[in-house]
C-alpha cells in the first residue's frame, strides 16, 4: 500500500468537499445495526475507530453510549473531526502500528478501511493491531465493499468495462467473505462471522455518470438486492464480527 496516496486522497477531499460522509443516513443505522446485533452494550463500554477519516462513522456510534476514541492516518481529516467534536477523541496514527495502550478497547471498528490495505499482509497486520488493542473477549466489526457484489464488481474493479478511478485511490480492493474470514482467522480471532450486507444507499458519489445513476441504484437496485434470498453472495458491503478469545494473555 502506498500511504501517502491514501494521505493525498482524502486530504484532497476534505479540501474540496469537508466531511467525509458519503452515506444516507439510514445507511449507517443498517450498517450499525448488523455490526452490533446480539452485542452486549453497556454505558462507558470503550470503542476505537480504525481509519475514522473524518469521524462520519465514529460519531454514529456515540448514540450507543460508547466512549469512542477514532484513529486515521490523514492529519487532515483529524483536524475537521476534532473541529466537529461531538463527543469522540481523535488521534492521528497507522492503523497498522496504533499509538494506543494494549487491552483498552471492548469494541475495535474497521469502518470502510480494510479494502485500501492491498495486500493480506497489510490487511492481518492491522487486525493484529486491533486484536492488540480489545481486551480479551472484546470485538472487532468491519464493513467493506464485497468482492461477489454485482454494483461493487462493475463500478470498482478494473476488469469491469464500467471500472472508473474516481472517488478511488489506486490502494483499494473489493474483499470477500472468503477473505474476511482467512484473514481473521489468520490475526487471532475467533468466533469470526462474515455475511453480505445490501439496503445501502449513497447520499454522494464521484463521477457524473455514477451520479446520474445514483436514484436508480438507491431506489430499486439496493433494495432488490437487500430483500432478494441472495443478500449474503450478492450484498454490496461485505460486513464481518470477530471475537478476542477471553483467553488470551498475549496478542500476535
Amino acid at each position: 500500500m502506498d500511504i501517502d496516496k491514501e494521505i493525498d486522497f482524502f486530504d484532497q477531499f476534505e479540501r474540496e468537499h469537508g466531511d467525509y460522509d458519503v452515506l444516507a443516513e439510514e445507511s449507517y443505522e443498517r450498517i450499525i445495526s448488523t455490526l452490533f446485533r446480539g452485542m452486549r452494550l453497556e454505558p462507558g463500554m470503550t470503542c476505537v475507530d480504525l481509519g475514522c477519516g473524518t469521524g462520519a462513522f465514529t460519531r454514529r456510534l456515540s448514540k450507543l453510549g460508547l466512549a469512542l476514541t477514532g484513529v486515521d492516518i490523514s492529519p487532515r481529516s483529524i483536524e475537521r473531526a476534532r473541529t466537529i467534536g461531538e463527543g469522540p477523541e481523535y488521534v492521528v496514527g497507522d492503523i497498522c502500528n496504533c499509538p494506543l495502550p494494549s487491552d483498552s478497547f471492548d469494541f475495535a471498528t474497521l469502518s470502510g478501511v480494510l479494502h485500501h490495505l492491498t495486500t493480506e499482509a497489510e490487511r492481518v497486520q492491522s487486525l493484529r493491531e486491533a486484536l492488540r488493542l480489545l481486551k480479551p473477549g472484546g470485538h472487532c466489526l468491519s464493513y467493506d465493499p464485497h468482492a461477489t457484489s454485482p454494483s461493487m464488481f462493475l463500478y470498482r474493479d478494473p476488469r469491469s468495462p464500467l471500472h472508473s478511478k474516481v472517488g478511488k485511490t489506486d490502494n483499494e480492493v473489493l474483499l470477500s467473505r472468503q477473505q474476511m474470514t482467512s484473514e481473521l482467522t489468520a490475526a487471532g480471532f475467533s468466533g469470526i462471522h462474515a455475511a453480505g450486507l445490501s439496503g445501502i444507499a449513497y447520499s454522494y458519489v464521484e463521477g457524473p455518470l455514477a451520479r446520474k445513476l445514483l436514484p436508480l441504484y438507491n431506489r430499486v437496485y439496493e433494495p432488490l438486492i437487500r430483500w432478494s434470498p441472495f443478500e449474503t453472495i450478492l450484498g454490496t458491503f461485505v460486513v464481518a464480527t470477530a471475537r478476542k478469545p477471553a483467553t488470551s494473555l498475549k496478542t500476535p
